[in-house]
């Protein structure tokens, strides 16, 4: 058989073992390179700009972008056009080689990009300059639109605009919801109907959430009976479109039955039920986690202990993101104006459906 006849008769075959060995499309920021030099190269051998996704394993937004938007088929495949991604965990101890060929701890290099939170992201261009860097957690359409923001270097006129910073709908009084937050938080917990629930599990409704615990004595009765008032400011209708939550940070001494009877004593008339949520040690920590909570307990010679912790009521529409937290002490027309808007939006979001 001739060289050409060997060829012909072994390329299908050869073509076939080259697709099996290649690796599976990867999900966006996906590899963990410690030579970014090296990948600045593979970039620019590619036509193409790296992009670093700069992460700490117990941050929540981080961890909400690599579950709901770093796997998004569609964005990867339209990101790769422009940018080789990869990950850095700033937290590792091991040095790393950036972009310029130095060798530098990861954390130390998140500091000369001014990181100070994640998740962040810093481009870079052929010779391993930072054209741009950007902190904050980001939906599907926010990180398309950073990375189209950063390849037609918008920012030379201005900063990228945050899109929930920008947003027009509704205008909410209540402030805005920390870049780092993740917008759609991922956490189980015991509701006192005695059901596991996760916020998802509240879609088609707006839901105000308050933390604390039974014992509090100041911070928590008050933020229920403005959050019980601000319901029933609003027109009968638009009542049983908000969900209240209160979810205990002290499971040691609020039991379901405790919690239920603390939430039953401020339900709005006319509105739904208060649900009480419980988790055990383990999932209490994971709440205070991913919504970035405070929690400290404080020795007290009456009650044994109490709890500084954080207050405000976290508000989400009824796809579930998180829109704004309403600080502690918000007059209680704005309360109940921004429950209304969140209400309004839900009734229009189900009467197109």
């Amino acid at each position: 058989m001739s060289l050409t006849s060997l060829i012909r008769h072994w390329l299908p075959a050869g073509i076939a073992l080259l697709a099996w060995q290649l690796p599976a499309q990867a999900a966006l920021f996906e590899r963990a390179p410690t030579d970014l030099q090296a990948e600045v190269r593979a970039a620019t051998a590619e036509g193409k700009q790296l992009a670093v996704f700069l992460t700490l394993p117990d941050c929540p937004g981080c961890l909400e972008m690599e579950r709901t938007v770093h796997r998004n088929a569609a964005l990867e495949k339209r990101f790769a056009r422009k940018f080789r991604s990869v990950r850095l965990d700033i937290a590792q101890s091991a040095a790393i080689i950036d972009p310029l060929g130095r060798k530098v701890a990861p954390g130390d290099f998140a500091k000369r990009l001014r990181a100070v939170a994640t998740p962040s992201f810093a481009f870079f261009d052929g010779q391993g300059n930072t054209l741009y860097r950007y902190t904050g957690t980001l939906d599907v359409g926010g990180l398309r639109e950073l990375g189209n923001f950063v390849a037609s270097a918008a920012y030379e006129a201005k900063p990228f605009a945050h899109p929930v910073a920008r947003r027009s709908e509704p205008a909410l009084f209540a402030d805005s919801p920390a870049l780092t937050l993740p917008r759609q938080p991922d956490f189980t917990v015991v509701g006192t109907d005695g059901r596991p629930h996760r916020l998802a599990d509240f879609r088609g409704v707006a839901v105000a959430l308050a933390v604390g615990y039974t014992q509090c004595p100041d911070v928590c009765p008050t933020t229920l009976a403005e959050l019980q008032a601000a319901v029933e400011a609003l027109p009968s209708g638009q009542r049983q479109q908000i969900q209240v939550l209160f979810a205990t940070l002290d499971p040691e001494r609020d039991s379901l039955a405790i919690l239920k009877e603390y939430a039953d004593a401020f339900r709005p008339q006319g509105g739904r039920p208060i649900l009480g949520l419980r988790g055990n040690p383990a999932q209490t920590a994971d709440l205070i986690r991913q919504l970035q909570l405070v929690a400290d307990k404080q020795p007290s010679a009456s009650m044994g202990y109490t709890l500084d912790h954080t207050a405000g009521v976290f508000l989400f529409d009824a796809q579930g993101r998180l829109l704004g937290l309403s600080p502690y002490g918000q007059p209680l027309d704005k309360l109940s104006r921004d429950l209304a808007s969140l209400a309004g939006r839900t009734a229009q979001s189900l009467a197109q459906h």
